[in-house]
């Protein structure tokens, strides 16, 4: 088999060496870089994966990597990886800057990733983003040493370090139940209040044109603005607006070049990176530094609550708002780009635009959002609980990255200490034999018309929000920010797109945390028009 495998391999150099045969003494150097190209080629893509049939098949390439495709479009790559190994449905690994990823893109293999916590951590992605965006060493071995069980503040009778109990607290504050009422209820007031047209025409400084009773804004840029700043003020009020009025504008352009940072590209290539990035946290460093009396109250429970068991174990002023700053790209990445996809799609299918609508009516009096918890309800509000999930199958394009810590066996395969694996729930959210064969079409019916589809939200191949201990604790409220925004604006307002744009594309080149991006170029106007007879038809 191996000799097979190497003749198969000399075909491919057959003709450069026949000509290289006649003019060896000028295209000696070229002869000898052929030659080893290819010896390393067969050893690496033939050799090795016959000696170690143990171990997932590397998808092969040429020097030096998968790296520029990956860029390209990362989502494509996963893809035509996957066909090449469609026989076996087993992980395969593939080479990206300069490390090994197992890929793994069946659903219940992806769950063995999920429950596996001793061999595959989570932690190392946290603290390298830590260590990239600032935190000495010692911060972040002090965050990740173990405390006392019975130590005050947090409750935490397993004596975990404070960067695994912080995950708790945020499902404290965010999973459904009194704490996140709070938050939905400041959110629900400050939509109340800003999505209001005289608002709109008042501080959307990128509006086009408007009149009495109608405005024309940018989608995405409207959406962006609109929810970084909504989400900025659920957790910590006016009070770091008023310390950088641009906060939300540096966010934004921050987060346009995120993956960036995600994947510690160059530091000579990252100054669209580091320059907004720096001013936030130099931003979150000043709002540390107010007296606690004038900005705790208007805070949300978890900056407190971190700022508090931060400060216990002596992280300073510049190390907590680094550890801060984390948690505000979390609130704001995916919010701002769902809604764009939401209102994408509802108004190129006026009948679901109309059932959105219809449906979300009985959480309002007159024009004013009443009840947060109505439109969370998919019992009685099916039509959108489908909308929501068929946007994130569609526009998501996330990944689950976990360092294998010991070598450990994953779909029949080993994978190595040192590499990593990873999940990516874009390929499971295309699986044909789970969501259909109009894979690729928006069509929310998907998850009502058979009990199989009502049952799609709890299947293995469902991980908008990853899976595991490290499962997004936000979903609940990133669906009420999108959801309670969308029924209001189509309770007020009647949307349309201005003109016939095409359909916008996703940014495939670049890899996000969540919700993808729309091409650079690609915004489109719409038309924002007062409704005559709010309250009287719904």
């Amino acid at each position: 088999m191996v000799f097979s495998a190497l003749s198969s391999q000399a075909n491919i150099v057959a003709r450069p060496i026949l000509f290289l045969k006649y003019h060896a003494t000028a295209y000696l150097p070229l002869l000898f870089v052929v030659v080893v190209w290819a010896i390393w080629r067969c050893w690496r893509f033939t050799i090795y994966p016959i000696i170690h049939p143990d171990e997932p098949k590397e998808l092969p390439y040429s020097i030096p990597c998968h790296g520029p495709a990956f860029f390209r479009d990362s989502n494509g790559l996963l893809s035509r990886a996957r066909q090449h190994f469609a026989a076996t449905n087993e992980p395969f690994a593939l080479t990206a800057f300069s490390h090994t990823f197992y890929v793994v893109t069946n659903a219940k293999q992806s769950a063995e990733v999920y429950k596996n916590t001793d061999a595959l951590s989570f932690e190392d992605f946290v603290q390298t983003l830590m260590k990239t965006n600032g935190n000495d060493e010692d911060t972040i071995k002090t965050i990740y040493s173990s405390l006392s069980s019975d130590k005050p503040g947090f409750p935490n009778p397993e004596g975990l370090s404070l960067g695994v109990l912080a995950q708790r607290m945020h499902v404290h504050q965010l999973h459904p139940g009194d704490n996140m009422v709070i938050l939905q209820e400041k959110a629900r007031d400050w939509i109340n209040h800003r999505l209001n047209f005289n608002v709109l025409i008042k501080e959307c400084r990128y509006s086009s044109s408007g009149s009495l009773t109608s405005i024309q804004l940018p989608l995405y840029e409207w959406t962006s603005d609109y929810f970084v700043r909504l989400g900025q003020y659920v957790y910590f009020g006016d009070i770091l607006d008023q310390v950088n009025p641009n906060y939300a504008d540096s966010y934004i352009v921050f987060d346009e070049v995120i993956w960036k940072m995600l994947y510690q590209y160059p530091a000579m290539f990252c100054r669209d990176m580091t320059a907004p990035r720096d001013q936030m946290i130099a931003s979150l460093k000043a709002y540390f530094q107010i007296p606690p009396n004038r900005r705790r109250e208007q805070a949300a429970w978890i900056i407190n609550a971190m700022e508090d068991e931060m400060r216990a174990i002596g992280v300073d002023d510049g190390n907590l708002a680094i550890v801060v700053f984390h948690l505000y790209f979390a609130i704001n990445t995916n919010a701002r780009k769902t809604s764009f996809w939401m209102l994408t799609h509802l108004m190129r299918n006026p009948a679901y635009l109309a059932a959105f609508r219809a449906e979300t009516a009985p959480a309002f009096r007159d024009d004013e959002l009443m009840d947060v918890n109505y439109i969370q309800d998919a019992a009685k509000c099916p039509q959108v609980d489908a909308i929501w999930h068929e946007t994130l199958r569609l526009a998501g394009w996330a990944a689950s990255v976990r360092l294998v810590t010991s070598d450990v066996v994953i779909g029949g395969k080993r994978m190595r200490k040192g590499n990593r694996v990873m999940v990516p729930h874009r390929l499971l959210h295309f699986d044909e034999d789970i969501f259909g064969h109009d894979i690729t079409a928006w069509r929310p019916q998907r998850w009502l018309d058979t009990e199989a589809g009502r049952k799609l939200s709890s299947s293995p191949s469902w991980r908008p929000f990853g899976g595991g201990k490290t499962k997004c604790s936000g979903r609940f409220l990133a669906k009420y920010f999108v959801t309670a925004f969308v029924a209001t604006l189509l309770r007020r307002f009647d949307i349309k797109m201005v003109g016939d744009p095409p359909m916008p594309q996703p940014d495939v080149g670049r890899p996000v945390l969540g919700i993808i991006s729309v091409k650079e170029g690609q915004d489109y106007l719409v038309s924002i028009t007062k409704r005559n007879e709010v309250g009287a038809d719904g």
